[in-house]
């Protein structure tokens, strides 16, 4: 099956799906066939063009659709997130760039969180699409500076706004900051930001982070583009670390405040729940420096 066949059966089959009598149209009387669900007429009807401009999309006979047309195409035959998705790659060979729910990104499936949950002796997490955590477990919370060390907890919920704003990850945490972290998480804000414009904590954390004396002049430097830190390599300060058997223990304080912390270095392995345009899942390896 090419792509043109691909396109035709997923719009007839979404066609098929809904009841005319939804829209208030009449069933069809009178002699000849009578498919269940709309008509190409009925569907070009609702998207305001003619029935050869739709007739031409479903054929596959159409260059390079608009993506504005195959977005309404979409609204208006109830396409889930997958089945747009679909729409886009057969007709135009390529994933929307943004997702057609604005909640997409901002939750995950339970099942995500109790997976997260379940690992150990490996730091995993799942943040939304504005870096709010909505799943950690305890090897993660456990990486960052702890002023009790009996009691981890995470700095905060918005883990950008913690690289970003807070002192213990600028001067405790975060090593060689400016360059290392600041810059790219920083980027990935922008291209967050301009990717989900109705994003309500996006657009906090942009006015925050904007006017910030320290990572306002960073975040207003576009010199760097940047979408995701999969498979980047920094250096950091793992609270939770623990050496293992017969490895001499390395661990130091950054200051007297925190408890001691091992210095290394963490890579990031990121992917994305399918279902949940934007939320990312990450491992965090972590390799000490060795002195």
């Amino acid at each position: 099956m090419n792509n043109n066949q691909a396109l035709q059966q997923l719009l007839q089959w979404k066609r098929g799906q809904i009841d005319p009598s939804e829209w208030g149209i009449p069933k069809r009387t009178g002699r000849g066939r009578r498919s269940a669900g709309l008509s190409q007429a009925q569907v070009a009807q609702a998207l305001f063009v003619s029935e050869r401009t739709y007739a031409a999309l479903e054929r596959g006979d159409m260059a390079s659709p608009a993506r504005e047309f195959l977005d309404a195409v979409a609204k208006i035959l109830r396409m889930e997130e997958r089945e747009r998705t679909a729409l886009y790659v057969y007709a135009l060979g390529y994933e929307p760039p943004i997702p057609m729910d604005p909640l997409a990104g901002t939750n995950v499936a339970p099942a995500w969180q109790t997976a997260v949950n379940n690992v150990s002796g490996q730091p995993c997490y799942i943040n939304d699409v504005a870096w709010n955590v909505l799943a950690a477990n305890d090897d993660f919370v456990r990486m960052f500076p702890q002023v009790d060390a009996q009691t981890p907890r995470l700095p905060e919920q918005n883990l950008l706004r913690w690289m970003l704003l807070r002192e213990d990850a600028r001067e405790h945490h975060l090593v060689d900051w400016e360059k290392r972290w600041a810059a790219p998480v920083a980027a990935q804000l922008r291209t967050a930001v301009a990717a989900h414009p109705t994003n309500q904590d996006l657009q906090r954390l942009d006015k925050e982070v904007n006017e910030d004396p320290v990572a306002g002049p960073i975040y207003r430097n576009h010199n760097l583009a940047y979408v995701h830190p999969d498979g980047d390599t920094r250096v950091m300060r793992h609270a939770g670390y623990t050496a293992p058997e017969g490895c001499p223990d390395l661990r130091d304080r950054c200051c007297e405040r925190h408890s001691p912390s091992q210095l290394g270095y963490v890579t990031m392995c990121a992917a994305q729940p399918f279902r949940s345009p934007g939320a990312r899942f990450f491992f965090l390896v972590f390799e000490p420096e060795r002195r």
